[in-house]
């Protein structure tokens, strides 16, 4: 069967857009051809700069013949009596290309109705290509797209030309002023001028004789290569060769070729996160790092002095004459940055970060949420109802206090103001400088992650403490202001934040029982009683903000759990059991104690009679009391007696022994207590009848199956297991 290429060819297309663009065709593709009933063995997308490249192996020659039945109009309206054909029967036939002889009959709930059963030929390949293709181009969505010249199309970049092949025949279609052809353009330096493809088979070779690396994996690998060696001829080792930076110089490449520069060995006395910024963000350099890296000096340092100076930059453009050019250049401009950086740095500390906060207060936050001196006030009183609600010990308590009252004022700085990746960084080393502890020095620089999704967690104990609070007052006060992510668009990153709350709660203070519940009920007050958005013509609905960012907390955690491995049932049994948010690490440990109760068949049992319990129980409010003295029925005895025993014998010592269901074991001992139930919970409700016409007896059976139903549920909600219980 054939393959079938489609090129797009463009002006550079932004790094950023390029991976959407090729997982966007591929899906664009997949569906068309779908959706034309012509069939495919599997596809592969390329891209560069300047293409978007998609070949589809061994696609039909012609599309399906397919047959389809039309209901028409009810028979007796298509035909009279005698069997003549009405109007409507004719017309019907007419418009599905048949004969009046050639419908059908089909009773239809209890009606007879007319069908045409017609069949459509499937059309040749490059005709339904012909259909698909020019649309499929211009879904290719993305941010800011463009028209050019006289065109109508708008793309993120100007097309400017287009290769259609079906094995060696050119699939022909127009694009504004476009045609498809088989022609695709070489590296516009190193070998300029078009490229004939005759067959998708050779369309890798041909751009690589042109100077073109057409599958990004191919460039990444030599670009790896490169930067390792070079690094290697220094004995050093690069840095950032992975993630964003990496992906990033991939798409901005047809041909690569990596150049080592220098720089004066004087910047070296600038902490490594500001040389490596100005690099990685600024110039898209990989930084060079000694094998072994230095502190300082000081283990505890933020102060990090382990660069080289080197750097290496990934240029398109492989020519030995062009190499020391492209070298002094990037040399020049990294020398400019360095020295405005240095400038900036030195001159900031001539003010003790301390006395900025009077510049903190006429800096706004957010519009009507007030200063960033505001906000460390609130920082201040949401740490004390954390450090009261989570008994926290002294050694944590005091720096994250001071961290604090600290981590914002690096933003009125010039090295921030120059450069805004670095917040908390700067705090944290004119911190350190000032002679302030390592904890405090250490939240500083961590509270603001994770920055990205390359970004992992704080290390520190009291800076995920301080991410903690500073993201929820973040999204308590957004949300409040109505700023929730739509779509795609997120201009205030409360994904990325809802999602790190959720990081640091479930992988970092795993022994600090935060509850999440209670900072956000405490913030939505707080934002309620001390701002004006409560007489704003939006108004404040404490409830709708509470429950709307909870919902939106809700996503990220079950998408963290369905990460961690954990079954999609399992968490939706944990989650609903009660408010996950109370113990973040306690719902990833009942889901484990959970997979562990549904691999023996005792434990099986336990969730079958947990089931039955909850799906008589239901959702609805309940209020009546327990009387053992309306129990008349051996069953509801047994069962209350079981009750009885678990009570006095497991939980109340547990109690008093301030005993809570924390680790695995314990949640494993609940489930070996609550087994017990098993036999006397299957008797009851085989030889009860739960919902008693009389109403205090239903409502006392009841009862008594709700004191089961709490000690259930400090595992899960069993009722949604249900397709996991046979």
């Amino acid at each position: 069967m054939p393959n079938y290429l489609l090129e797009i060819g463009t002006e550079e297309l932004p790094a950023g857009f390029i991976p959407e663009a090729e997982a966007r065709l591929e899906q664009l593709m997949t569906d068309g051809l779908k959706s034309k009933n012509l069939s495919f063995k599997s596809m592969k997308t390329m891209s560069t700069p300047r293409r978007l490249t998609i070949i589809v192996n061994d696609i039909a020659a012609k599309q399906e013949t397919t047959t389809t039945k039309v209901k028409g109009p009810p028979a007796d309206k298509c035909f009279d009596g005698n069997g003549t054909p009405t109007q409507a029967g004719s017309g019907f036939a007419k418009k599905n290309n048949l004969s009046v002889d050639q419908l059908e009959r089909e009773d239809i709930g209890g009606v007879t109705y007319v069908i045409a059963n017609v069949t459509t030929e499937g059309k040749a390949t490059p005709e339904v290509l012909t259909e698909i293709v020019p649309k499929l181009i211009t879904q290719l969505s993305g941010e800011r797209l463009m028209r050019w010249g006289a065109y109508e199309t708008k793309f993120s970049r100007p097309i400017r030309w287009i290769v259609s092949l079906l094995d060696d025949k050119v699939v022909e279609f127009q694009l504004e002023k476009l045609t498809a052809g088989r022609h695709s353009m070489g590296h516009r330096i190193l070998s300029p001028g078009s490229v004939e493809i005759k067959e998708p088979s050779e369309y890798v070779a041909k751009l690589k004789e042109k100077k073109v690396l057409v599958e990004p994996a191919a460039r990444q690998a030599v670009i790896e290569q490169q930067v390792k060696e070079l690094a290697q001829k220094v004995n050093g080792k690069a840095k950032q060769l992975s993630g964003s930076l990496l992906e990033e110089v991939v798409h901005i490449t047809e041909w690569p070729r990596a150049v080592m520069g220098d720089f004066a060995k004087e910047y070296l006395d600038l902490p490594d996160t500001l040389i490596e910024t100005i690099m990685v963000h600024h110039q898209r350099y990989f930084p060079v790092e000694k094998l072994q890296a230095e502190s300082n000096g000081n283990k505890d340092s933020v102060l990090k002095k382990s660069l080289l100076p080197h750097f290496i930059t990934i240029a398109n453009n492989d020519l030995d004459d062009a190499q020391a050019e492209i070298k002094q250049g990037n040399e020049r401009v990294l020398k400019a940055r360095l020295a405005d950086g240095r400038f900036f740095y030195f001159d900031d500390q001539k003010t003790k970060l301390s006395d900025h906060g009077t510049a903190l207060s006429s800096l706004t936050f957010q519009e009507g949420l007030g200063s960033y001196m505001s906000k460390i006030e609130r920082l201040g009183e949401l740490a004390n109802l954390l450090v009261k609600d989570t008994h926290l010990e002294p050694k944590h308590a005091e720096p994250l206090f001071k961290a604090l009252t600290l981590c914002k004022l690096d933003l009125v700085t010039n090295l921030v103001r120059e450069l805004p990746e670095l917040q908390g960084y700067v705090g944290a080393w004119y911190a350190e400088q000032e002679g302030q502890p390592p904890e405090v020095v250490h939240a500083i620089a961590s509270h603001y992650a994770p920055r990205s999704t390359d970004d992992s967690i704080p290390a520190d104990t009291v800076g995920q403490l301080a991410s903690v609070l500073d993201k929820v007052d973040n999204l308590v006060g957004l949300f409040a202001l109505g700023k929730r992510p739509s779509g795609s668009s997120d201009p205030f990153a409360l994904r990325r934040q809802a999602q790190g709350v959720i990081d640091v709660l479930v992988d970092g203070l795993k022994e600090i029982p935060v509850n999440l519940s209670t900072l956000i009920k405490s913030q939505v007050t707080w934002f309620e009683n001390h701002t004006t958005l409560k007489s704003s013509k939006r108004g404040f609905d404490a409830e709708k903000i509470t429950t709307e960012l909870s919902e939106f907390l809700l996503q990220r955690l079950r998408g963290k759990l369905l990460d961690l491995g954990f079954g999609r049932e399992v968490v939706e049994a944990v989650l609903s059991a009660r408010d996950p948010f109370w113990n973040l690490p306690n719902v990833v440990v009942r889901c484990r104690a959970t997979e562990a109760l549904l691999k023996t068949e005792e434990g099986m049992d336990t969730a079958r009679a947990g089931l039955r319990v909850r799906k008589i129980l239901g959702d609805e409010e309940f209020h009546a009391d327990f009387d053992s003295a309306l129990l008349s029925l051996d069953a509801e005895k047994n069962l209350i007696g079981a009750y009885n025993s678990f009570d006095e014998n497991f939980m109340k010592p547990r109690m008093k022994e301030h005993k809570t269901f924390h680790t695995e074991q314990d949640y494993a001992l609940l489930e070996n207590e609550l087994s017990k139930f098993s036999k006397p919970v299957h008797a009851f409700f085989d030889g009860v009848m739960v919902n008693d016409k009389d109403e205090k007896i239903r409502n006392n059976r009841h009862a008594l199956l709700r004191k089961l139903d709490v000690h259930y549920k400090l595992i899960a909600d069993f009722s949604k297991l249900q397709s996991l219980i046979p």
